[in-house]
């Protein structure tokens, strides 16, 4: 058995569904699986044996001046189906086309997906209420031709991953069969854990620091966590990590004048950023199972999240608190508790960093495997 994937991007080393997917991989590999991953390109520092890139290392630069992306994932897309063997596994992640699926789907063999996210449909009724709430036109870009898209493909596939609880209940939600869903997890490597020693020199810091890590936009909650981390009035710092969404801005600009808020550009040195805080903030509208809040349980920090941002890993009044994004009190009350009780701080802390160990991308992508195979034998409902 081989699992035959195909990721139509360049595959990343920052972050994102394609550094999720080549971790994956690379874990099944390294158990022994026999995996291929069909992509467009990859980063030079992270190329494993299993990829199979339709502009090889030396040809990027020339490659994508002369050809278009989307003419490269077409052809990327070709290349894969002429690799199919009848006894594969298809894995497609997002990006893939509908005639590939169909292609697939008419060769009998097994299909697999990704939901990295919500349902399309969960996704657009979440983010066009907050639009209209906030009095601005959706612009999140989801529309009904792609939520009727995602459906299709959904009832092509023999089994979709479902990285969270959240994105579990978005797929019933839009008639996918419960005996089609593997429910799993993302995860991090283990030098993304911090060092013991890294997380005892935490407690002699005397600036209390939040953190905020991911695209800073309306879908993240960013607009709502500016408001209460202004009213729960903490002696502290909030940082921004990452990069600025457009149409957020307008709401999120008044808040950059403020002494206690400060903007980290886009970085690939979170180590550092981790570090540096006490706590994580992510009040996410709408997620799959975020990669930051691997990295803070590996950080030993504590999160406050709603749902959406706990992405199936924080377990309320264990790691972190778990809070509804629009629950102003709630948050402002959790903001100042996490500030105040170092007591509570430091035991949540040391249960995230405990549990780390449970998301090492090893162990993910081997118990993915084995419900992969548990499931097509039919041991698994």
């Amino acid at each position: 058995m081989r699992i035959n994937t195909l990721c139509p991007t360049h595959i990343s080393d920052r972050g994102g569904p394609s550094y999720a997917c080549q971790a994956i991989l690379g874990a099944m590999h390294s158990a022994g699986l026999d995996v291929s991953l069909r992509c467009v390109s990859s980063e030079n520092n992270i190329h494993k044996p299993f990829f199979r890139p339709t502009i090889p290392l030396w040809a990027k630069s020339i490659g994508y001046r002369f050809f278009s992306e989307d003419s490269l994932e077409k052809y990327t897309e070709w290349r894969y189906l002429r690799s199919l063997k009848s006894r594969d596994i298809a894995y497609l992640w997002p990006g893939t086309s509908i005639e590939t699926y169909r292609a697939i789907k008419s060769m009998g063999g097994t299909l697999v997906t990704e939901n990295v996210n919500t349902h399309q449909a969960t996704s657009k009724q979440i983010l066009d209420s907050e639009y209209h709430r906030l009095g601005l036109t959706p612009n999140h870009g989801i529309d009904e031709k792609s939520i009727t898209e995602e459906s299709t493909k959904l009832e092509l596939v023999d089994y979709v991953f479902s990285p969270s609880p959240e994105v579990t209940k978005s797929l019933l939600n839009a008639n996918v069969p419960i005996s089609k869903i593997i429910q799993t997890s993302y995860g991090c490597y283990e030098h993304e854990i911090l060092l013991p020693e890294e997380v005892a020199a935490r407690t002699k810091r005397t600036e209390f620091t939040a953190i905020f890590v991911g695209r800073i936009g309306i879908r993240k909650g960013i607009h709502l966590l500016l408001e209460y981390w202004a009213k729960a009035g903490v002696a502290g710092k909030l940082k921004l990590v990452g990069r600025f969404e457009p149409s957020a801005m307008q709401l999120i600009e008044p808040y950059l004048k403020r002494h206690d808020v400060e903007h980290v550009p886009f970085t690939s040195d979170l180590r550092s950023v981790y570090l540096d805080a006490d706590v994580l903030l992510l009040p996410s509208l709408e997620e799959g199972s975020p990669l930051v809040t691997y990295l803070a349980l590996g950080a030993g920090l504590p999160s406050i999240v709603s749902p959406m941002g706990a992405g199936g890993i924080i377990s309320h009044g264990h790691d972190g608190l778990v809070v509804d994004p629009h629950d102003a009190d709630r948050w402002i009350a959790s903001i100042r508790k996490l500030y105040s009780d170092t007591e509570l701080r430091h035991q949540l802390a040391e249960n995230a960093y405990n549990k780390a160990s449970q998301y090492l991308w090893s162990n993910v992508g081997r118990l993915r495997a084995e419900c992969l195979q548990a499931t097509m034998a039919g041991k698994v409902s």
